[in-house]
Order: structure tokens, then C-alpha cells, then sequence
């Protein structure tokens, strides 16, 4: 298989990988809106609609480099530092997340409900895993974003949507449901706009790799040659 053609499939696992997780977001912020977390984690919805996010978190890790390699001789090491950044946090934010509400949340619903409360205090861990994760990926946003702006790579609004990523993660994590999912439909919505915008990003640069359209601009591409 050419690097080519591994490129655009790349591109494509990453724009069904998007999508996917996008609809495990309006999926599981329906399904939380309400009951106690005891109560939604023992859903028969729970477990599909979380092995969906899991599927799509995991397409979109392996989808990430698609994008990269043809426009690596324009873009330099701040954005692949932002690309691992932004990888290291999606594998909290996206897949560790979703493996466990799949596969821990249930057991801990039926065995010990009083520690998934929303009443409960969070693990130390979790708090430090939490909080690491959340400056890599406005970290990560920032540089990863750099080329865009510059119009090194197009468009440029790819990369506004990148940094606004990152503002819409830190505001809806902790100012709209810093306790975790909400009663509200409306309120679970509003705090996941941060990796819908992301997932929205990702899936459109998935998109152009896949047609294997040039990401790069007039001018780089003219340098690279």
C-alpha cells in the first residue's frame, strides 16, 4: 500500500471517527439528562452508545497523523508538538472516557452506586489525569493552530475552530457542568460544544486528506518544490 493511499484512508478513519463521537456526544447527553448516574449507567443504551464513542475516539486517534505528513515540510515542530498534545489529551478526553463508561460504570452503578454519585468526591488521580489533559489540549490547540492562522495550511478557520476548541473545553468543564453530566439536555450540550468543534475540525481535514486535496497554500507549496 503507498503512503498515498494509507494517507486517505487515514483521512477517511478520521472523518467517520469524528462523526461517530459526535453522535456518542447529543447520544449520551440525552441519556444523562436526568436520572442519577447509578440510575443512566445501567440503561441498555449505556454500554452501545459508549462502545460508539470508544470506536469513533479510537478512529480519530489513528486518523491524526493523515493530515500531517503532506504538510509536514510546511508547518514545522510547533505543529506536531500541538498534534501530540492534542493526541495525549484525546486519549483521556476521547477514548480512556469512553472505555470507562463502558466497561467500569456499569459494574460500579450495580455494586457501589455511592461512589458515582454526584454527590462523591473525585479520585486524586482522576483530578490530576483530569486537569493534565485539559492544559495539553489548549496547549496543544495553540500550537497546533499556528499554521493555519499564518495561512501556511488552509483554510484559516480550521485553526480558529482549533483554539475556540479549547476555550469551549475549559468553560464547559468548569464554569457550565463542573459537577459532571447535568439534569439539563440543554446544559450537557452546551458543556461538550469544545470537542464537537474539535471533532468538526478533525473531520473536515479528514474529509480533504481522504479526496487527497492539498492542505498546504500557493506559496508553501511552491517553497517545498
Amino acid at each position: 500500500m503507498t503512503t498515498t493511499r494509507l494517507s486517505r484512508l487515514s483521512g477517511l478513519g478520521l472523518l467517520v471517527g469524528a462523526a461517530a463521537f459526535i453522535v456518542h456526544i447529543v447520544w449520551r447527553s440525552v441519556l444523562t439528562a436526568g436520572p442519577e448516574p447509578a440510575v443512566f449507567a445501567q440503561g441498555a443504551l449505556w454500554v452501545p452508545v459508549n462502545a460508539l464513542g470508544a470506536a469513533g475516539a479510537a478512529l480519530v486517534l489513528l486518523g491524526l497523523p493523515a493530515f500531517y505528513v503532506p504538510t509536514a515540510g510546511a508547518t514545522g515542530w510547533p505543529h506536531l508538538a500541538g498534534l501530540v498534545l492534542l493526541a495525549g489529551a484525546w486519549m483521556f478526553f476521547g477514548l480512556s472516557l469512553s472505555l470507562y463508561s463502558m466497561l467500569v460504570l456499569p459494574w460500579l452503578a450495580d455494586t457501589a452506586p455511592a461512589l458515582i454519585a454526584a454527590s462523591a468526591a473525585l479520585p486524586t488521580a482522576f483530578v490530576v489525569t483530569f486537569t493534565a489533559s485539559l492544559v495539553a489540549w489548549v496547549a496543544g490547540a495553540l500550537l497546533f493552530a499556528m499554521p493555519f492562522v499564518r495561512g501556511r495550511i488552509r483554510p484559516r478557520w480550521v485553526g480558529v475552530l482549533v483554539v475556540t476548541s479549547a476555550l469551549g473545553l475549559v468553560i464547559g468543564n468548569l464554569v457550565i457542568a463542573p459537577a459532571g453530566p447535568a439534569t439539563n439536555l440543554v446544559v450537557n450540550l452546551l458543556s461538550n460544544v469544545g470537542p464537537v468543534l474539535l471533532l468538526s475540525a478533525a473531520g473536515y481535514l479528514g474529509a480533504r486528506t481522504w479526496r487527497g486535496e492539498s492542505l498546504t497554500s500557493r506559496s508553501e507549496r511552491h517553497i517545498a518544490a
